[in-house]
């Protein structure tokens, strides 16, 4: 992932490099209740109800506090806001690969500047992004493109990679290696805050005698 796109230089993806960020959450200090009033007691035990039940709901809607920008936040520029995000998705096998999303995100283009309007035949209204983590568990070569998965969307978008602000991660794995990136589709006619679901569809690998060693992998996420 050493390569710069223009887009990126260009900030079109810049809030979607989302980086995981560990938390931790201090516990509530208690009263001693041997040594208050009954009326403190009561009052104490209250409290600890009410902040137990203020925990429970926060753990019910905090599945994003581990990320470092969270669901309604904008880039610096505020042209893209992040919309949703699914990092619960199970590593997938084909073959000697194994490919792991850590995370789907679905974010809104609030701004379409003039600079990208020059290269590009349409103006996106979102940009989906699927990060990739892949590694070949066999010691021979094996050619494998992930990073050009077909989606649909439930709003009936079919989309190809955006090659220019998509990291290029497929083709041959020479042996037990391991690659990583991410792959960004742009939204052309749908509102990115209708998306309810990306299906992602990816041709299996093969090995260098062009036969194929695993299976097409059809997984479904959903927001």
């Amino acid at each position: 992932m050493n390569k710069k796109y223009l887009l990126l230089s260009l900030g079109l993806v810049s809030v979607m490099a989302l980086a995981a960020c560990g938390t931790e959450d201090n516990a509530p200090e208690t009263s001693n209740a041997e040594e208050t009033s009954q009326e403190s007691k009561e009052t104490v035990d209250t409290t600890q109800a009410n902040v137990t039940e203020d925990d429970d709901a926060d753990d019910e809607v905090s599945v994003d506090n581990d990320w470092e920008h969270q669901i309604g936040d904008t880039n610096d520029d505020g042209t893209i806001k992040l919309l949703m995000r699914n990092d619960t998705t199970d590593v997938l096998e084909t073959g000697t690969m194994s490919l792991n999303l850590p995370q789907v995100t679905v974010s809104e283009i609030m701004e379409w500047s003039a600079d990208l309007a020059e290269y590009y035949d349409f103006e996106p209204t979102g940009v989906i992004q699927i990060d990739m983590e892949v590694s070949n568990s066999s010691d021979d070569t094996i050619n494998y493109y992930m990073d050009q998965a077909t989606i649909t969307t439930n709003t009936g978008e079919q989309l190809e990679p955006d090659l220019l602000s998509s990291d290029h991660i497929g083709g041959e794995f020479i042996g037990a290696v391991n690659k990583s990136g991410s792959v960004r589709y742009l939204l052309k006619d749908s509102n990115p805050n209708d998306v309810e679901w990306v299906r992602i569809i990816i041709d299996g690998p093969y090995d260098e005698n062009l036969d194929a060693v695993g299976e097409d992998i059809d997984v479904q996420i959903d927001f």
